[in-house]
Formats: structure tokens, sequence, C-alpha cells
């Protein structure tokens, strides 16, 4: 009879370790911005930028570079950059309140077109030929994101 009793505490103790891993995630559900692999896996060049807003609190189309973290071989970004749909761009949580981008630092997955550059939407995969999103999606640059990106290796420092 006692390994039958072994056997129910162990089964007992993998429950409440199972309930208990669930309500961690619970508790912390909705508080870290999850980055897009698909989205990172789609971009060309990953930068750091500086987004402004307008008085109606609409971001500007023209962003500034801080740092690249990502880009092909003799297409460094820098300065100044045009990033159409910016203004149309949210985060994948809200940010004081609201999904809407404000003034400040964003991690910005960028494709290069002939205008300028856009913001990233899914990659093609089999079966799917990837979308352009029309609401697309860019992250504020905070302690979290820095931790996935070093994560996934793209962020060394």
């Amino acid at each position: 009879m006692t390994f039958a009793r072994v056997k129910l505490a162990l089964a007992a103790l993998a429950f409440v370790a199972w309930l208990s891993w669930l309500a961690v995630t619970v508790w912390n559900k909705g508080t870290v911005q999850l980055v897009s692999t698909a989205q990172l896996t789609a971009a060309t060049h990953l930068v750091v930028a500086t987004v402004t807003t307008n008085d109606a609190g609409d971001a500007q189309p023209t962003v500034t570079v801080t740092k690249v973290l990502r880009a092909p071989a003799g297409e460094a970004v820098v300065g100044p950059i045009a990033v159409s749909k910016l203004d149309t761009a949210f985060t994948p949580l809200p940010v004081n309140d609201t999904r809407r981008i404000a003034a400040g630092e964003y991690l910005l997955p960028l494709i290069k077109t002939p205008a300028g550059y856009k913001i990233a939407g899914l990659p093609r995969s089999p079966g799917f030929e990837g979308a352009d999103l029309d609401q697309p999606i860019v992250y504020p640059w905070t302690d979290d994101v820095k931790v996935q990106l070093r994560k996934y290796g793209i962020l060394k420092e």
C-alpha cells in the first residue's frame, strides 16, 4: 500500500506545481511586450529609433535612428529616415493606457522600400504569402524587450 501512497503524493505534488505555474502565468499576463519572432525574421533592418509626435499626438513619419541592431552589409541606417504608416503603428500592449505610439524610443523592425522604409509584417512561409499589417506593430525600447533580444542573440550588450 505504500507504493500507492507515494504515487498519490507525487501526483498531488505535480498537480499543485501545475496550478502554481498557471497562477504565476495569469498574474504576469499583459505585463511584458512580447516581440514577434516572425516579424523579426521578416525585417531586413532592425533599429532603435526616436519617434516624435505632432500636436495631435500622431507619430511623425521621420524618425531618428539611435542604434542599428541588424542591417545588410553596406546598408547602414543612419540619421533621420522616413518610415511609412508609422502614424498607424501600435504597441502589442498598452503603454500609459494606450496602444498608439507616443514620443520616445522604439524598436522598429523595418524593410527597405524605394520610398524609404516600412515596418515589417509577417514573413512568407509555405502556403502563406506573407502580410503587411494595416496597423503595424512596434515595440517600446524597454528592459523587457532588451532581454528578449539578448535571448535571440540580436542584442549583444
